[in-house]
């Protein structure tokens, strides 16, 4: 099934307003952004795209710059300034980070969560600890994956950084 890029910017937004928190007119900008096959767009292109009144769409591209996911440029003889997303070389490896740092903080709950149950309601550690370690399988093989993938992803990055003059 092939999707039209309005179904793609909207998926994509729903995305970007759980993970990121932002309110939809945001999101749905940040989604433009982030398909645009164009260098830049400007305020208006945004206003046009969205049909949103000028003061939403204003809001929303301040909260998407001052959040350092879009930047700005403007072009000679242009006052306009051309909207586009952060190149951030480190996004994804940020993502892995926040996931693992996430897991391990929910590994370590679990673990207290478990002792505690162990040390003063040992019926209650008998009944969950298997549903409780099937889980604890499942958290600690994503955490060896998370940082095999973030030890892949640092060696790529260093290896890029090395290249660039």
């Amino acid at each position: 099934m092939e999707y039209t890029k309005e179904e793609i910017v909207e998926t994509l937004g729903v995305h970007l307003e759980q993970e990121h928190n932002l309110p939809p007119l945001a999101a749905r900008i940040y989604a433009i952004l982030i398909l645009t096959d164009q260098d830049g767009l400007t305020f208006e292109d945004c206003l046009e795209k969205r049909g949103a009144s000028k003061s939403s769409t204003s809001t929303s591209l301040n909260l998407l710059l001052n959040m350092g996911v879009i930047t700005y440029f403007t072009k000679p003889g242009d006052r306009r300034r051309y909207f586009k997303t952060a190149k951030k070389k480190t996004f994804f490896l940020s993502k892995l980070q926040e996931n693992l740092n996430r897991l391990e903080s929910e590994k370590h709950i679990i673990t207290l969560v478990m002792g505690y149950h162990k040390n003063y309601s040992p019926k209650k550690y008998e009944e969950g600890q298997e549903r409780t370690q099937v889980y604890l399988d499942y958290v600690n093989e994503n955490e060896k994956m998370l940082k095999k993938s973030i030890e892949k992803l640092e060696s790529i990055l260093k290896e890029q950084s090395l290249q660039q003059p």
